[in-house]
């Protein structure tokens, strides 16, 4: 059974307050709780939260907001904040501190930030063009949508992960994804199903840029996404000592007195600069049979 390690506990933090660590997992749900103590007190449509929620034409006029057409282009990144005060929403928060937690690890602080900028913002912006072509009604807040991108995220790269009662985890996350598309379509909030699918979409393309979720082969691999700090293939920062440390690490020692190839060592370079998915299949095949002729002659 999947069990998340140390949940929240980041070892590079944004900052900390005390001896605990503030990544952008525990920041973000730290922003959520806040949130339903002022939904609370103002309600749905407040004089906040109504600046913060992304509508559509029909909610605008019905609730007088304002719009993204209007010129509130922030709503296009504020929407995740208000989160209505519910126990499912606290076990919203629950599960993405942990899942959380979990891809910030995997990712790291700035590629994570990025991820959900990503789940954010390019829903948000192709949900707004639509509904400028076509008039679509409905309106987005709430974490939910950010959450289910990260659930989708994690099921592709731990498809096998098992979460209680030894379910796995890509069983989960289909799950999750059906019942917020039905529940989508029985209010016709055709807003929130059109950010669904394209948070689904990003996730899926987000983790494959990265260079992981490589099982699935029919996601296309976009160009690797870089950010300041993390190399395109999600190590170190690229500094000449980082480099000869993960280059340390990726070799395979040679026997006592036995020189490494010219062209092993240039792929070993190439998978420490790149990635392993950089490699073509033959150039894969070529350093296996590499590591196959050290471990024999050991």
């Amino acid at each position: 059974m999947y069990s998340p390690g140390r949940f929240g506990h980041s070892d590079d933090p944004w900052f900390r307050v005390g001896t605990y660590g503030v990544s952008t997992t525990v920041f973000v749900v730290g922003l959520g709780v806040i949130s339903m103590v002022i939904w609370a007190a103002e309600g749905r449509f407040g004089p906040i939260f109504g600046e913060l929620v992304l509508v559509s034409e029909s909610y605008q006029q019905r609730y007088q907001l304002g719009s993204v057409v209007e010129g509130e282009i922030w709503r296009l990144v504020t929407w995740p904040i208000p989160n209505e005060p519910s126990f499912l929403t606290i076990v919203l928060f629950a599960v993405f501190y942990m899942l959380g937690a979990q891809m910030e690890s995997l990712l790291g602080r700035w590629r994570f930030a990025f991820f959900l900028i990503a789940l954010t913002l390019v829903p948000a912006v192709i949900v707004t063009a639509v509904e400028a072509v076509a008039g679509v009604n409905g309106y987005v807040a709430g974490l939910r949508m950010v959450e289910v991108g990260v659930l989708v995220a994690f099921a592709a790269q731990y498809a096998h992960a098992r979460f209680w009662p030894g379910i796995p985890g890509w069983v989960i996350a289909v799950f999750i994804v059906g019942l917020a598309a039905v529940q989508a379509l029985g209010d016709r909030n055709w807003f929130a199903l059109i950010v669904l699918a394209c948070t689904v979409a990003v996730a899926l393309l987000g983790i494959r840029a990265f260079g992981y979720a490589t099982n699935l082969t029919w996601v296309p691999k976009l160009s690797p996404a870089s950010s300041p700090g993390r190399s395109s293939a999600g190590a170190a920062p690229s500094s000449p000592r980082g480099r000869a440390r993960r280059r340390d690490h990726l070799r395979a020692v040679p026997a006592p007195g036995e020189p490494v190839a010219p062209e092993i060592d240039a792929l070993l370079d190439q998978v420490s600069s790149q990635g392993l998915d950089s490699l073509s299949r033959k150039q894969r095949k070529q350093l296996e049979a590499h590591s196959r002729r050290l471990r024999r002659r050991r």
